[in-house]
């Protein structure tokens, strides 16, 4: 995917290779140090910045002194479940690794990460359409039942969508922009266990960190770095998800963008993917079997859906698309409009035209879904 609109402002992050001290096995009493630095408040460009300048890490913490008594920060690390993961260890994935300003240490409560590959990231705004989030819940539901583990940034509305319908039939990952004892949104304390109970929690910064500002954007870049590809179901051009999708295209993973109304201010962001070359998603299942296909040809092997349905062959565009990639099981018309930002009228035309093409069906009520004929 080509790009000259979603470029990554450096400044939110920083840019930098992995320190060498790191990729290299660490004593209990290394790990602990740099434990404690963290917990001290010497964040993860800091900290990278002194090992760079470091042959060890004693020699790091004979210069440095943490900023804040490491003691809180440490029993919350004890009491939370997590643990620390480096770069030396075999849990850190590879390709995080790679990225640029890769987090030279992951805070993780849940299962080994090394365990849940391959990651599929879906993302978009937080305050989204309600189509937009039963489209979210239908992609991440069909990718977690293949065995593909769904990470998110577990913010309002997409994020906690791609969450919830991941954990209803697999696992989910959640990147924190907070401590890993902290769920933010504190709404989302529930869905943060259960996150962790079916999945990882993974985060940088030290147990007991509140939100900051920055700490999102940063959070984004692990967010694409953890996986294979990243899908942005809505998003409007001021939405974090944009920011995602540029880390994406410089850490060279794929980026698919949901096909959305034009009148949907929601979905400006997404457009702009799309011609900037992200690829197109229009069905829950068809983009699944891309993204499996994908998946395999990097390696993995995957089940694949048990149950989807083979992809209908014909090829639809305009609102014959928008509409088809509305319907599931039982939807309304007036949840087809929700979704597509058509007219009933239009919207009941185009069914109907769906409906002689045998792609789609009246179960009566008005409720409509998808027929398996073809």
């Amino acid at each position: 995917m080509k790009s000259t609109t979603w470029r990554v402002d450096g400044s939110w992050v920083g840019d930098w290779r992995m320190p060498a001290v790191l990729e290299r096995p660490l004593s209990e009493q290394d790990r602990n140090v740099l434990v404690e630095l963290s917990c001290g408040g010497i964040g993860p460009s800091r900290l990278v910045r002194e090992l760079e300048l470091a042959c060890s890490v004693g020699d790091v913490r004979k210069r440095l002194d943490p900023v804040h008594d490491p003691g809180p920060a440490l029993t919350l690390l004890q009491r939370s479940g997590a643990r620390t993961v480096f770069p030396c260890d075999d849990e850190y994935p590879g390709q995080l690794a790679a990225i640029h300003a890769p987090p030279p240490m992951l805070y993780v409560r849940g299962k080994p990460l090394n365990e849940l590959a391959p990651m599929v990231a879906i993302v978009g705004s937080r305050v989204c359409t309600r189509g937009a989030a039963r489209f979210t819940r239908r992609l991440a539901a069909r990718l977690a039942k293949a065995g593909v583990t769904v990470v998110s940034g577990l913010a309002r509305g997409i994020d906690a969508a791609a969450h919830e319908g991941a954990l209803e039939t697999g696992m989910s990952v959640a990147v924190l922009g907070t401590g890993i004892d902290r769920a933010y949104p504190s709404e989302h304390a529930a869905l943060s266990e259960w996150v962790a109970s079916n999945g990882a929690l993974v985060g940088e910064f030290a147990p007991g960190t509140g939100p900051r500002q920055w700490h999102f954007p940063a959070r984004n870049r692990i967010v694409s770095g953890l996986a294979i590809a990243v899908v942005v179901v809505e998003a409007g051009l001021s939405s974090g998800a944009l920011i995602t999708a540029g880390f994406a295209i410089d850490q060279g993973r794929e980026v698919f963008a949901c096909i959305t109304a034009p009148e949907n201010p929601s979905g400006a962001g997404v457009r702009e993917l799309l011609r900037d070359g992200a690829r197109l998603v229009v069905d829950p299942d068809d983009t699944t079997h891309e993204l499996l296909d994908l998946a395999k040809a990097q390696g993995y092997t995957l089940p694949g859906p048990e149950d989807a349905p083979p992809a209908p062959r014909v090829d639809l565009a305009g609102d014959a698309a928008l509409v088809y990639g509305a319907v599931a099981e039982q939807t309304t018309v007036d949840e087809v409009v929700s979704i597509t930002g058509l007219s009933a009228s239009r919207a009941s035309v185009v069914l109907a035209s769906l409906e002689l093409e045998g792609l789609v069906c009246d179960d009566g009520g008005g409720r409509w879904r998808r027929t398996q004929s073809r």
